[in-house]
């Protein structure tokens, strides 16, 4: 009778098609709530909200130049999306949520044939519900969108490796997982490889799996790698000169290796936070140290994957000084199948009452951190352009100018529909703009490969000064700056700004016979030096 109510207990699960739908509604549902987060949401859909509105669909591009910190999957995706949807945050949070789902499913599938339909159920509830991999899923960046494809890419290489120990068919899922990787290459770079590389060679030879190595190394899959991730590199190396030492040198390998750019921290770093952003799902995880967990058992192998894939992922974003939290996503899959073995492990032992009910605590926990987290980051949109972008949108012609006071909303553009790329106006001649990894030098660097743009739009108050006299009667520019600029700037003197927050504002300046006397009348003010 134990083992009956035991199995019972155990093998229950839900109809996996309604299962994964309900996790693909619950990855989405609160991904319309809030604004786009600064500045990596805002600079993520802005370069593709720049790109669909300039027809450059091959280039990203930041404020009308070429932007090569990252690869275009995500923006591509994203204009597919803004051109589907309509231009709001939740249609550039599309990719991540998709990747996301195709993840959490992929892994649901692989799990259900390698292990069980109770196992693969377990994974997929830790997973979706576990804080870290929902946010992932609503955020408009790349990080979730190469986290997700590195995750296909390996569950289909393992698949591949596992079909050909077992004298099976698996040519075809060895040039999925060649693909796989291609595309995740095109979502972040070289890291699209790498990882799975790594983790795949760490697994093979962990249990000496050499045959499985020669199936994913079979040349036609290795050439449809290469005609899928090297075409759009090769065009932009042939249009912008430079281009490979830009992105391959200085943004993968220096960056990767050198300090002093942003976000630097300690060598532990991502073990408290993938722990931390994992609970309470992580408080099993003692469980994976236990020598019992490792014997002899038809779940070894892939439990052996599973911690060379954590392992690798947390090593590798361990070692560079600049460490983002998104980096550690591709660690999450492995970890909710880790966790899912665990409690699985104490569910199904004798006279064990207690795990169920935690368990089933455990997802509600997970679920309610989820909701309030969104509801938190709705609730302090600090810095968002939207709601002065919205307000100046209805009033806004086609022939308008936006001009931003020494800073870059990288949001408001989109939150705007400006039309055209915005005026930047700071002091570009400083030796500073390149010294600080921020978005002076982003926009800085977009220059380099397109200077005549950059002459346009990246000017000193002086040039801008001089554009405001030689604009035609009745000309309008938007002028986004700090409450404290309506003071210092001649052009904003004696107007009321046409929408403001706390902390900025957006005056309308019109090329009037008043702004010349103001502006170019006389002696321009400290502001125009």
């Amino acid at each position: 009778m134990a083992n009956h109510t035991r199995a019972a207990r155990s093998e229950w699960t839900p109809p996996a098609a309604w299962f994964l739908l309900a996790v693909g509604a619950w990855l989405a549902c609160l991904a319309w709530i809030r604004p786009l987060t600064l500045p990596d949401e805002g600079r993520y859909a802005g370069v593709a909200w720049d790109m669909l509105r300039s027809g450059s669909h091959a280039v990203p591009l930041l404020d009308g130049m070429p932007y090569f910190h990252k690869p275009p999957l995500y923006y591509w995706l994203t204009e597919l999306s803004f051109s589907v949807f309509g231009v709001h945050p939740w249609a550039a949070r599309a990719p991540s949520w998709l990747a996301a789902w195709g993840a959490a499913s992929a892994l649901y599938g692989f799990v259900r044939r390698y292990r069980d339909a109770a196992a693969a159920t377990l994974t997929v509830l830790i997973l979706s519900t576990m804080p870290f991999f929902y946010g992932g899923a609503q955020f408009a960046n790349l990080d979730m969108l190469v986290a997700g494809l590195i995750t296909l890419c390996v569950l289909a290489a393992a698949h591949t490796v596992l079909r050909a120990e077992r004298g099976q068919a698996h040519r075809w899922m060895s040039v999925a997982a060649a693909l796989l990787a291609a595309l995740a290459v095109l979502a972040k770079g070289l890291i699209g490889v790498a990882l799975p590389g790594a983790i795949l060679l760490a697994w093979l030879a962990w249990g000496r799996r050499w045959r499985g190595l020669r199936a994913l190394l079979w040349p036609p899959a290795l050439l449809v790698f290469l005609a899928a991730a090297a075409p759009w590199f090769a065009l932009m190396q042939l249009r912008y000169p430079g281009f490979y030492d830009y992105f391959f040198v200085y943004q993968h390998f220096q960056r990767f290796a050198a300090a002093g750019f942003n976000n630097a921290q300690p060598f532990w770093f991502y073990l408290p936070v993938v722990a931390g952003l994992s609970l309470p799902w992580s408080l099993w995880g003692g469980g994976i140290l236990r020598r019992a967990f490792w014997a002899e058992g038809p779940a070894r192998d892939l439990r052996r994957l599973a911690v060379a894939w954590f392992v690798v992922v947390v090593a590798f974003f361990s070692l560079p000084h600049s460490k983002l939290i998104g980096y550690a996503l591709p660690a999450l899959a492995p970890l909710a199948f880790l966790l899912a073995e665990v409690i699985l492990a104490a569910w199904r032992a004798d006279a064990d009452t207690v795990t169920p009910r935690l368990a089933g605590i455990g997802a509600a926990v997970a679920a309610g951190v989820c909701v309030v987290a969104v509801g938190v980051a709705a609730g302090n949109a600090r810095g968002s352009a939207a709601p002065l972008a919205k307000a100046v949108r209805a009033q806004a012609r086609p022939s308008d100018t936006f001009v931003s006071l020494h800073a870059y909303p990288f949001d408001l553009a989109l939150y705007a529909r400006a039309p055209r790329p915005a005026w930047v106006v700071d002091d570009w001649l400083n030796p500073e703009v390149t010294a600080r990894d921020n978005w002076r030098k982003e926009l800085h660097d977009a220059a380099k490969f397109d200077p005549a743009t950059g002459r346009e739009v990246l000017i000193s108050a002086a040039q801008f000064n001089a554009r405001l006299c030689a604009a035609p009667e009745g000309a309008r520019f938007w002028v986004w700056g700090r409450h404290a600029d309506g003071a210092v700037y001649a052009p904003l003197q004696g107007l009321q700004p046409e929408a403001g927050g706390v902390v900025n504002a957006v005056w309308r300046v019109e090329a009037n016979a008043a702004l010349r006397q103001r502006v170019c009348g006389g002696t321009p003010t400290a502001g125009w030096r």
